[in-house]
């Protein structure tokens, strides 16, 4: 594995960082491999460089969020500013959005099965991705929590974003992801509820990675008796 640059990016990148917030760390990697360590407050992503510069040329959102905010602690061969220059807006990221929607849907009608901490991390990204989607839209990308809070039309998902190092309960979690989904978003057909089986197959259909990531760390955990 070959790193040629580490970047922080992140509340700590912004400067808003607060007790309980996760340092985020992004290391370029110019061979093929992909990893993701998480430890405690620290998440540390090994990207490689050409998975990275295709994203931002295809307006990807991980890609924008490194472009927007990403501060380098280590680059000599100017990998940041490069990436900034490749970075394209896509016209719509409905995309995005609609996965989160199908995520979070599944989250209101079998989140119970999920342990606190793995809901409540999912609640808030699919909160966090539907925001930030339509803020990229609107070509004034925001990824403060702080700030997606003032998007938010929904008073609960206001309260979530702000309070988002606090334990909240299940019940309080699903009922204020419904209240964001149905306020903030077109009708969906998922909101009638529908069969595990059949979200599955769709979160397969749509290639929703946070998704199937979502179900297999359920069955993980169930089995280990967390």
């Amino acid at each position: 594995m070959t790193i040629a640059a580490t970047l922080l990016f992140g509340s700590l990148a912004r400067g808003d960082h607060e007790t309980g917030s996760d340092t985020d760390l992004l290391m370029i990697n110019l061979d093929e491999e992909t990893r993701y360590v998480s430890a405690g407050h620290l998440s540390l992503f090994v990207y490689p460089w050409r998975q990275l510069e295709r994203d931002a040329q295809t307006g990807n959102l991980f890609a924008c969020h490194i472009a927007q905010e990403a501060k380098a602690l280590v680059d000599p061969e100017n990998y940041l500013a490069r990436l900034k220059r490749s970075f394209e807006f896509r016209e719509s990221y409905e995309d995005e959005i609609n996965r989160a929607s199908d995520l979070g849907w599944y989250l209101v009608f079998f989140g119970d099965e999920l342990n606190s901490a793995l809901l409540a991390k999912r609640v808030l990204w699919c909160i966090r991705t539907v925001l930030i989607a339509r803020s990229v839209e609107q070509r004034t990308p925001t990824f403060a929590p702080q700030e997606l809070a003032k998007r938010a039309q929904s008073q609960p998902a206001r309260n979530l974003l702000n309070n988002r190092h606090h334990q909240h309960d299940k019940a309080c979690l699903r009922r204020a992801l419904r209240m964001f989904l149905e306020t903030e978003l077109s009708p969906s057909p998922w909101s009638m509820g529908a069969e595990k089986s059949m979200f599955l197959t769709h979160f397969v259909e749509t290639s929703n990675k946070v998704a199937l990531q979502t179900l297999k760390q359920s069955c993980e955990c169930r089995g280990s008796y967390c």
